[in-house]
């Protein structure tokens, strides 16, 4: 289990256990004494903290989730407050919410953030551990949150995949609220995860554009996340709640109106035909926003509408 049994001292306020780490540096003093300052980020409290050590952990790289260790009551030192020692968290935990966590730096908008939280914060703990256990890896979760969803489609900027995900779990969310026959918490880690394999689907070009990895090519996001729920249940020993597995990867599979010969199943609970159509409108509704004019007529045209956009009258000023 991770030891998260060490708080903060009682002198100061009460802090949160799990941080990501944003930069770390050492210095060395004439005895070979390594004295380190890191900066440690949390949306409910970021710091600066400093300990000494023989050696650095180099598993202490910038993104990666730490937990400090404190030695007795907080004492700064030159605007650091003094730790015993660093952790490096391997083990994923429910506990933290990860959104919570993107660093700053990130070009992703802090509103984004706080819906993708909510939305995770209200499953329930084994689908909060799964989503973790998916994106504890810094570099996967940075990608998740900052790239996009399509390199010439629908929500194709930085982010874009992370604001479609937040669309889909949202319209997902509203859309169960009143079907008692969807079981909501599915629903939603579903829509949540549904895109989740484009993190390792795009990568920046030298020129700055975005185009396929090797992954995106050959295997492809969907293939990627069924992969990584699979591994996670595996690995991390999850438990879900009886029969949730199989929907889940039958939901991030299934594809609408697929050709039979393709052997693909099409989407076949109702947590599926939501994803499936809560996906479509948000990919819409970016292509709409993007290509109808400012006032009455056709806008653009775009290979994946298929057609031209007409807007009936121009929208009224506010």
């Amino acid at each position: 289990m991770t030891d998260l049994t060490h708080p903060c001292p009682s002198d100061l306020p009460t802090l949160p256990q799990i941080y990501r780490l944003a930069s770390v540096n050492s210095r060395a003093d004439a005895a070979g004494c390594l004295h380190h300052t890191a900066h440690l980020f949390h949306t409910q409290a970021s710091f600066k903290a400093c300990w000494s050590s023989r050696q650095l952990d180099a598993r202490l790289r910038s993104g990666v989730l730490v937990s400090p260790r404190w030695s007795g009551p907080g004492r700064s030192e030159n605007g650091c407050l003094a730790i015993a020692r660093l952790v490096v968290l391997e083990r994923p935990v429910a506990e933290l919410g990860l959104f919570q966590t993107a660093l700053p730096g990130w070009p992703v908008e802090p509103a984004l953030l706080q819906r993708a939280h909510r939305l995770w914060e209200a499953l329930p703990v084994s689908h909060r551990l799964l989503l973790n256990a998916l994106f504890w890896d810094a570099e996967r979760f940075r990608r998740f949150c900052t790239g996009p969803s399509s390199m010439e489609g629908h929500h194709h900027d930085e982010a874009g995949n992370l604001r479609h995900t937040v669309e889909v779990a949202e319209q997902v969310r509203a859309l169960a609220t009143d079907r008692a026959y969807v079981d909501r918490d599915l629903a939603v880690l579903a829509a949540l995860l549904h895109d989740a394999g484009k993190a390792e689907e795009y990568r920046r070009r030298a020129d700055g554009s975005w185009g396929m990895s090797d992954r995106g090519r050959l295997i492809g996001h969907r293939t990627t996340v069924i992969e990584w729920v699979a591994g996670a249940i595996a690995r991390w020993r999850i438990r879900l709640p009886a029969g949730h597995e199989m929907a889940l990867l039958h939901i991030l599979a299934a594809v609408a109106h697929a050709p039979a010969w393709m052997g693909l199943r099409e989407p076949q609970t109702p947590e599926a035909e939501l994803l499936s159509l809560a996906d479509r409108l948000s990919g819409t509704d970016d292509l709409m926003q993007r290509l109808l004019p400012n006032g009455a007529g056709w806008g653009a045209y775009h290979k994946h509408l298929g057609r031209r956009p007409y807007r009936v009258a121009a929208p009224e000023l506010v």
